[in-house]
């Protein structure tokens, strides 16, 4: 007659270690011959973002936040809801998975418009990490800083560096940022500039003496 498992009240036959199938299963997977399961088991298993959260564990655990390596239900807090066929994924590959960033990637289907999709995600990824494509940005275009743009502000007092006034135009509704100030002829960037000042210099050409000239004009019919 086959021995019975080991562990008290159990019946069912030995198959290894003096175990039963379902304690020896336990015991592997758990180190516990007890039931082990979570009092939320099973209700976060029926969360449409379970799977992407056992998926981040499994292969990103040393890149996630201490908070959602324990603690699912804050992981669920913290995303976006997950729209059906989307995979997670973080717009900066190079830092550890966080609410700021994280997003969900929609599966296209075959005949979407690449265009219309590609336009969407860039959309979406900018929106989930914001200063890092406005890092890119100042950097593909002048060759700073999100830094240096900071740092130069701040030393402007956050005002222009021609007219010392706040920038005060709005575009959509959102006050825009001071612009970046460049040389056309060397690319060496030389300040922040409001909107005015800048269309200004750039009407002038940088020419110094055409704007020495305008100066005279204006001192001269000014009386």
């Amino acid at each position: 007659m086959p021995e019975k498992c080991h562990v008290i009240g159990c019946s069912q036959p030995v198959v290894a270690k003096g175990l039963c199938r379902k304690h020896y299963m336990r015991v592997a997977r758990t180190g516990e011959v007890d039931d082990s399961r979570p009092s939320d088991w099973g209700k976060r298993e029926k969360h449409p973002a379970y799977r992407a959260w056992c998926n981040l564990r499994r292969h990103y655990l040393q890149e996630m936040s201490s908070e959602w390596r324990d603690d699912f239900w804050q992981f669920a807090k913290d995303i976006p809801d997950k729209p059906e066929e989307s995979t997670a994924h973080r717009p900066e590959p190079s830092l550890h998975w966080s609410k700021d960033n994280f997003y969900w990637k929609e599966k296209r289907s075959s005949s979407e418009d690449v265009k219309g999709y590609a336009k969407d995600w860039h959309r979406k990824s900018r929106l989930a990490n914001p200063e890092y494509y406005i890092n890119q940005d100042l950097q593909r275009n002048y060759g700073v800083s999100l830094e240096w743009y900071e740092n130069t502000l701040r030393e402007q007092n956050n005002v222009c560096a021609i007219c010392k006034q706040l920038e005060t135009t709005i575009i959509r509704g959102k006050l825009i940022a001071m612009s970046v100030d460049h040389s056309h002829d060397t690319g060496k960037v030389r300040g922040l500039l409001c909107t005015q000042c800048n269309r200004g210099l750039g009407l002038f050409k940088d020419n110094l003496e055409v704007l020495q000239s305008a100066i005279s004009y204006l001192r001269n019919k000014n009386g």
